[in-house]
């Protein structure tokens, strides 16, 4: 059974549709109610032209035909919603009230963001989103769990007192059909054109600094208005839009801003249905530092020492970091391994870290007065522990990656060799120039490491792309690393 639905008539043109879809105002009509024949009330409606035209036009052209006339509100729900319009209703067997018409021409789903209050009126359907056609409802408490689900398409705005009555009726047991028939006769009574008033901005003030995180937009519009369209931008021209956002009530959290002391500008509009507002004042707010770029462990970085050092870069205006390392991404409870401020460097050592263990880490800046964004999580897995097999050679040729890497001063590289015999480690350019040799000479077969420290060599290095290359009688291997400064 359908919450509610309408007719669409294919009998418009295109042109017709066109004109529909541009139109102002909002179209008005008298619901007459009569309980077996008794005159009850009228519940006046106007639709949301410019929100739902398709669902506006339909409704329009169903009365223009006299559609409505006899049909009955076959469902009561009391704290939710009365509902009619089923043509089943005029003279068939009650208990197919509200499963409608099959003939009928359904209208696509035209979903809003307007907020389903007590009185606005809705689009019944089945589960086909696409399926409302001549069955309506009206909202006679806050249904906010309807919105986004159904079309909101128009407004009671006098004589909810006749809804209520309707919604409290005697129903038959085991159903939500009124014992006695309420039947809908509908006519056209004119149109709304009131132009909604600009929004009045509330919060945030206007020039707020040091924003970080989430902001909540607030502001103050009149009771006709059932949308509020907000804009943000780092243009004072609002020419390029950063964030455009539709709102059935009058605040919204947002939080998507650039960090790094970025001027955004906003400003909202309202629109009643019918007609849009214009913008409101334009206000400004600046945000926070900016979030630390990390650089060392690299993401997804792997055999990370338990001794690791941790590296990012510095940030304008932070005074000291705060570093995080956890074996979960959430970084909460047992699983934060790390959780310290007050750095104020932008290297920071841990020791005995478990061996192959998966960690998370990520780091953000402080001010005298706030915390920053944190920076984006890097993952490393840290070095295998070495056990002994006194079957097997524990050893092997193999050269790793330099740790850290970026680095500066200094860098450490490990590799480990298969049996005795002469070994070199250097250093090169890009050029292919050497520049240092760390090691010449006989070594034992096993785990070796030899440190890079630019305060030991005469050159001086610029930033950029390195090379080492590790040489034995029976192995060579070569691996790049880079140089931050």
């Amino acid at each position: 059974m359908k919450i509610t639905g309408l007719t669409f008539l294919f009998c418009i043109g295109i042109g017709i549709l066109t004109t529909t879809l541009a139109q102002s105002g909002k179209p008005q009509y008298n619901i007459r109610c009569e309980r077996e024949g008794t005159f009850i009330g009228n519940i006046k409606v106007e639709l949301f032209s410019n929100i739902a035209p398709l669902h506006t036009h339909n409704f329009d052209s169903l009365v223009n035909i006299q559609f409505f006339d006899t049909t009955a509100f076959h469902r009561v729900v009391p704290n939710f919603v009365i509902q009619g319009g089923d043509p089943n209703s005029r003279h068939g067997d009650p208990s197919t009230w509200g499963n409608g018409d099959s003939t009928q021409t359904n209208v696509p789903a035209e979903f809003s963001n307007v907020n389903h209050t007590r009185g606005i009126l809705g689009a019944a359907r089945d589960n086909d989103i696409n399926s409302a056609n001549s069955q309506f409802f009206i909202n006679v408490v806050e249904n906010s769990g309807l919105n986004g689900n159904y079309t909101a398409y128009g407004r009671v705005y006098e004589g909810m007192d006749v809804a209520d009555n309707i919604v409290n009726s005697p129903t038959v047991p085991g159903t939500e059909r009124p014992v006695q028939k309420i039947e809908m006769f509908i006519t056209s009574i004119g149109v709304n054109n009131n132009i909604p008033s600009a929004p009045t901005l509330i919060s945030p003030a206007d020039g707020l600094a040091d924003v970080v995180g989430g902001i909540n937009f607030q502001w103050a519009g009149d009771e006709e208005t059932v949308l509020y369209t907000l804009q943000i931008s780092k243009d004072s021209t609002f020419a390029v839009l950063d964030v455009e956002v539709e709102v059935g009530r009058t605040n919204i959290t947002r939080g998507e801003f650039d960090q790094g002391f970025v001027k955004y500008y906003w400003r909202v509009r309202a629109n009643n249905g019918g007609n849009y507002s214009e913008f409101s004042e334009t206000r400004s707010f600046i945000t926070g530092i900016a979030s630390p770029l990390l650089s060392s462990p690299v993401d997804s970085a792997t055999n990370v020492p338990i001794n690791a050092q941790f590296i990012w870069n510095n940030v304008l205006g932070a005074q000291s970091y705060r570093l995080q390392v956890a074996t979960t991404a959430a970084f909460f409870g047992t699983g934060l391994v790390l959780n310290t401020n007050g750095i104020t460097d932008t290297t920071y050592s841990i020791n005995n870290l478990q061996n192959n263990k998966k960690y998370y880490w990520r780091v953000r800046g402080i001010t005298p007065s706030y915390e920053g964004i944190y920076s984006q999580v890097f993952s490393f897995t840290t070095t295998s522990a070495v056990t002994i097999n006194e079957d097997k050679p524990i050893f092997k040729y193999e050269l790793n990656q330099n740790y850290p890497n970026p680095f500066n001063p200094s860098t450490e590289i490990s590799f480990s060799i298969l049996k005795r015999e002469h070994v070199t480690l250097k250093i090169f350019n890009v050029l292919g120039t050497e520049i240092t040799t760390l090691i010449d000479g006989e070594l034992e077969a096993g785990s070796h490491r030899a440190s890079f420290n630019l305060n030991d060599i005469s050159s001086t290095l610029t930033s950029g792309i390195y090379f080492y290359q590790l040489t034995t009688d029976s192995f060579k291997q070569t691996k790049k690393m880079m140089l931050l400064k």
